[in-house]
């Protein structure tokens, strides 16, 4: 019995002891290349003791050939063999693998491989324009080098833009009939070369806009309260009683070309009730005035109005400077051309009240401009800044009976470098004094030392 199970044991065993047989493959490094470039075959040779081998590379390419030999222990073992080639020509390189491989267990297998490397023409990498041309005429100063064109400005309505590349295998995108918007008009002109490297030009077109900017309002009224209305107050507050339930708004634009939404008839309910009206001015920029109405409840009383008439921010369009709601005065130069601010003011609270005074027709000197920020209550905030109206001659004083050139005032950042230059002086002042009494101190203790 035991001899039965020996057998059945030994014959399963049997596949374990199988030896593997030779074999051999070949790969390449890229199927296709550019004229002028480099391909690398690589032979492997697996289970392989000794080798009778060839390796030719033929065709568009410039190829050596290898010849294999034998292990040194003749035990089979793994071979790589690498072939390179540069391609000289438009065409086919072949790779060509002849001869046979033994094992170390005498087994022998003939080899007969091929890979085949397809060689094309370098694709082109020019992506520059030739010609460039806005309403059939060229681009001026155009060079294919140059990729930023700033064109005179245009009123017109639309532009066409036309390219050519220098490479007809390169595309191009972005020509064509363009829409002309107020401002600043941005068009893109995108070159691709064969290769698909990009490049892009630029053209920039101004279109002055001669549209009216005034969003500001002639008239504000409502059928019940009464508005102090000046144009530049863009925040109004109106108290009503209990029994009046609903208001009407009015408003004309100071100019006939801009546009006045959110009049008319308007239900109150108690306490505060907001409502907007927006000025849209010919060039579409816009402005808000807001009315808050206050509305009494049935026992009489207004509810707890706000005292809060701090101020977030205030703004200059076109100036610079740093706001700080501690700082109240401010110093500000402008242009002889310049009769009046735009002020951007935001309050904390938005039933707050803002208004703006001596801020039209400014005069060449010294301007008192006032923002005043009123609370729900009543309450005012002020902010001063002294508007200096620069390059003109004029009065700097009332009672100066002769123009004079009137002085430049320095801006707040001017007045503010010249604090910081104080404090520091003093600071090293105040430093200086302390190391004299500190040395002073010093000695004292040293000479008691001493006396003692």
């Amino acid at each position: 019995m035991k001899k039965k199970y020996l057998i059945i044991t030994f014959i399963l065993l049997i596949p374990q002891l199988v030896f593997a047989s030779p074999d051999a493959a070949i790969s390449i490094s890229a199927s296709s290349i550019n004229k002028g470039d480099s391909v690398t075959a690589t032979v492997t040779l697996k289970d392989t003791a000794s080798w009778n081998i060839t390796i030719v590379g033929s065709g568009a390419a410039s190829c050596s050939t290898k010849e294999a030999d034998v292990t040194s222990d003749a035990k089979s073992t793994t071979k790589r063999f690498d072939l390179a080639c540069k391609s000289v020509d438009v065409g086919t390189i072949n790779f060509t693998v002849t001869g046979d491989i033994t094992s170390d267990t005498s087994e022998t297998k003939d080899i007969s491989l091929t890979k085949s490397v397809t060689v094309v023409n370098e694709k082109s990498s020019d992506n520059t324009l030739k010609e460039l041309k806005v309403d059939n005429a060229i681009v001026s100063g155009f060079s294919s080098s140059k990729t930023s064109y700033t064109l005179s400005d245009n009123p017109g309505t639309s532009i066409n833009i036309s390219a050519t590349p220098n490479d007809s295998k390169a595309s191009v995108a972005g020509t064509g009939d363009k829409t002309l918007k107020y401002g600043k008009n941005t068009f893109n002109i995108d070159v691709t070369a064969e290769n698909g490297s990009k490049k892009t030009y630029t053209i920039i077109v101004n279109k002055p806009d001669s549209r009216s900017k005034n969003n500001y309002l002639k008239t504000l009224s409502a059928t019940q309260g009464d508005i102090n209305f000046n144009k530049e107050t863009t925040n109004y507050t109106i108290k009503v009683e209990h029994s009046i339930n609903e208001i009407t708004i009015n408003a004309t634009p100071e100019d006939s070309k801009a546009t006045v939404s959110g009049t008319g008839k308007k239900t109150l309910k108690d306490y505060n009730n907001e409502f907007k009206v927006v000025v849209k001015a010919e060039n579409e920029s816009t402005k808000t005035y807001v009315i808050n109405v206050t509305r009494k409840d049935a026992s009489g009383s207004y509810g707890k109005l706000s005292a809060d008439n701090s101020v977030k921010s205030i703004n200059i369009t076109g100036y610079e400077f740093k706001f700080n709601k501690d700082t109240k005065k401010y110093n500000l130069l402008v242009d002889e051309d310049v009769n009046e601010l735009e002020f951007k003011v935001v309050t904390n609270d938005k039933k707050a009240t803002v208004s703006i005074e001596n801020n039209t027709n400014l005069k060449p000197g010294l301007n008192e401009v006032k923002v005043i920020a009123t609370s729900e209550n009543g309450n005012p905030n002020e902010y001063l800044f002294d508007v200096y109206k620069i390059g003109e001659v004029c009065n700097c004083e009332e009672t100066s009976p002769e123009p004079v050139v009137c002085p430049e005032l320095p801006t707040q950042e001017e007045s503010n470098n010249e604090k910081n230059k104080e404090w520091q002086f003093i600071a090293i002042v105040e430093f200086v004094l302390l190391m004299i009494l500190g040395i002073l101190f010093i000695f004292v203790c040293i000479r008691k030392r001493k006396q003692a």
